[in-house]
């Protein structure tokens, strides 16, 4: 029975307190998605006038449930996104600490972010205990794991070792993006991070070859049309252009795959930085 003056959580709050060491990935995902339809509705209906093609009407209602849901829900999520990664940032730089005295230190401050970012990382915190002899108590009752992080096997495993340092763009499994998106384990497989890198240096090349140079042929055999890929997607009688040209979806297409290119890099450490 609750004691008086406090309230019972609801199914909604019993289900959050159940998922307590997944919070870190549902607010990341739930951050990325509403922000991604946010941006998605306010391109459609304000930046390309959806609203008012009559062609398109019919995804002027989703496009307005993706602005305002987005909205909503970014307006919630993304602050707290904002304090986890916060927390993330604090124990991954104490996990890389090398001085007894200065763990021994920061401990309150570590496990409080371990705490909030749930067993993976309190693993990780207790391995670091271990490997610098500092008494943790009862308080983890989890087996402990590399402080650093850990490389994923192909079954999804944590391999405990610590992973290579110096690796290539092309070679690691410790991408930023792999670290940016908590849980997607497939991303820290070297075929998966070369599959993107792969894909997204060469969607954005031939994305901005098209745009500044052309890919198309005109009537005089010479190859210096661009395929406007705003006017494609609305089915407009005219989509070729005399290079160069510029359309707001070829644009918003070259951003999105060179950020995802450059979020597969190695990510770096703040003890890299510093040197």
């Amino acid at each position: 029975m609750a004691r008086r003056g406090t309230a019972s959580p609801g199914s909604f709050g019993r289900w959050w307190e159940s998922q307590s060491d997944r919070h870190f990935q549902i607010i990341a995902y739930s951050t990325i998605i509403s922000v991604s339809s946010m941006v998605w509705g306010f391109v459609f209906l304000f930046v390309l006038d959806g609203h008012s093609d009559p062609e398109v009407e019919h995804l002027v209602p989703w496009s307005w449930l993706a602005f305002i849901g987005g909205l909503a829900v970014a307006f919630y999520a993304a602050p707290e996104f904002a304090v986890y990664s916060g927390q993330r940032q604090i124990l991954e730089d104490i996990l890389h600490l090398d001085s007894r005295p200065e763990i021994l230190r920061r401990h309150k401050e570590a496990e409080d972010a371990a705490d909030m970012l749930g067993k993976s990382y309190q693993a990780r915190l207790m391995g670091l205990y271990m490997m610098h002899n500092v008494k943790i108590g009862k308080k983890y009752k989890i087996e402990s794991v590399s402080p650093h992080r850990s490389a994923i096997s192909p079954e999804g495993d944590e391999i405990r070792i610590q992973s290579p340092s110096g690796q290539s763009w092309w070679y690691t499994t410790d991408s930023t993006l792999a670290n940016t998106l908590p849980g997607l384990h497939p991303l820290r497989k070297q075929s998966v991070n070369q599959g993107l890198i792969a894909g997204s240096l060469t969607g954005t090349m031939l994305l901005a070859y098209n745009t500044m140079l052309g890919l198309f042929t005109s009537s005089s055999g010479e190859r210096d049309h661009t395929l406007d890929l705003t006017a494609s997607i609305y089915e407009f009688e005219r989509v070729y252009e005399i290079s160069p040209h510029y359309d707001a979806i070829s644009i918003l297409f070259i951003s999105l795959f060179a950020g995802l290119l450059l979020s597969t890099r190695p990510r770096t450490e703040s003890g890299e930085e510093e040197e």
